[in-house]
């Protein structure tokens, strides 16, 4: 059995693990542009299971893959997700939503799925083996003609973003004179905050952190595994993009219901039906789409100029890691240390590991060994 939950707690339940007769479960890193695109997540993984209990408080949305996915109707989690093939119905819960388990046979990551996707490889090239097994890595079918033509290359100054469905969708433009008059705390993500004092990562010399590239024309970029963001996304992995927020624009609906607006991004005057937002902790906001429940925001009222922006979302013309926009910090996985907090057994060892390959991945990509 796994017991899997959300951040919010109004999901919670047993459920009973598909096991292979050959034992242990064959666990996939998938990258494809609908699961990055409903998710808000850069890859996404889920554990075979027998059909689970539904309860009030989710939401589905069925992607166009086929399969229906299931979130938490208040804090946007990814719990479960379901596809009815030709002679059975298969069910899979978010690896991120497990947090104990029974299982008497093990679980590893063996793959990566749809990385041709991503154009780039995603994440996938710094995910290349994981506790001693080196992923197969699955490009999927080619995609069609109507597929590669759905997201038109951008102008270099703006890079468009929205989820699976489209009820989100924003730009984000270049660094200017606006971005660095934010004042933010250093991140987790270039200082574990566990290891330094308060008042160093408040950030006393006004560092704008944020900006990025030789010109600064990028913004930086990261993964992290900490576990308030593997239970309000579903997934072991965030990946963020801290971005002032003057440089969010988001596409409203106009009056005529036929074309959007640009608006510059101002969380309290949003119209309804646009975003949900779950208050994780004091002063912390995370905003999901209500329809296909992807990942989009993360802002601190603390910290009102920069936004954490999800990088799953984003359709830069070159690939998922955006490389002409964004600066990939490679000196560690922000909050590594919680991959596996508050869980035991496979589920723990699992999600520990696959965090423990991603640094390793990181700090070959720094040193130039991709």
């Amino acid at each position: 059995m796994l017991h899997v939950s959300c951040l919010c707690g109004a999901v919670s339940q047993d459920v009973a693990a598909r096991i292979p007769e050959s034992g242990d479960v064959k666990l996939t890193l998938g990258h494809s542009d609908v699961e990055r695109h409903s998710s808000g997540i850069t890859c996404v993984s889920y554990y075979p299971i027998l059909p689970p209990q539904f309860e009030k408080g989710t939401s589905k949305h069925v992607g166009a893959d086929g399969w229906t996915r299931y979130f938490c109707s208040t804090c946007g989690c990814h719990v479960f997700r379901g596809c009815a093939g030709d002679r059975k119905h298969d069910w899979e819960a978010a690896t991120g939503v497990a947090n104990d388990d029974d299982m008497e046979d093990g679980a590893r990551y063996v793959r990566h799925s749809s990385v041709s996707d991503t154009k780039d490889g995603g994440i996938s090239i710094w995910l290349s083996d994981i506790d001693g097994q080196t992923l197969k890595v699955d490009h999927g079918p080619e995609r069609s003609g109507q597929d590669k033509e759905r997201a038109p290359p951008s102008p270099s100054d703006t890079l468009p973003a929205s989820c699976a469905c489209g009820t989100v969708s924003f730009h984000i433009t270049r660094p200017d004179v606006a971005s660095h008059a934010p004042h933010s705390g250093y991140p987790d993500l270039q200082y574990a905050a566990c290891q330094h004092s308060a008042d160093f990562m408040s950030n006393p010399r006004d560092e704008k952190w944020w900006i990025r590239g030789d010109s600064g024309e990028k913004y930086l970029a990261g993964t992290c595994a900490c576990r308030s963001c593997r239970l309000a996304s579903g997934f072991e992995i965030q990946t963020w993009v801290f971005v002032p927020r003057s440089n969010i624009f988001i596409h409203l609906p106009a009056t005529d219901g036929r074309q959007t607006v640009p608006t510059l991004l101002e969380f309290t005057t949003l119209p309804p039906g646009i975003l949900k937002t779950y208050r994780s902790s004091p002063g912390v906001m995370r905003e999901f789409c209500g329809v296909c429940g992807a990942t989009v925001f993360w802002h601190d009222e603390s910290r009102p100029g920069v936004v954490d922006v999800s990088a799953g979302l984003l359709r830069a013309p070159e690939g998922a890691r955006a490389g002409t926009w964004l600066d990939w910090w490679t000196a560690r996985c922000s909050y590594a240390e919680e991959a596996d907090r508050g869980r035991t057994g496979v589920a723990a060892r699992v999600a520990r590991t696959l965090v423990e390959g991603l640094e390793r991945g990181l700090l070959r990509s720094s040193k130039g060994q991709e």
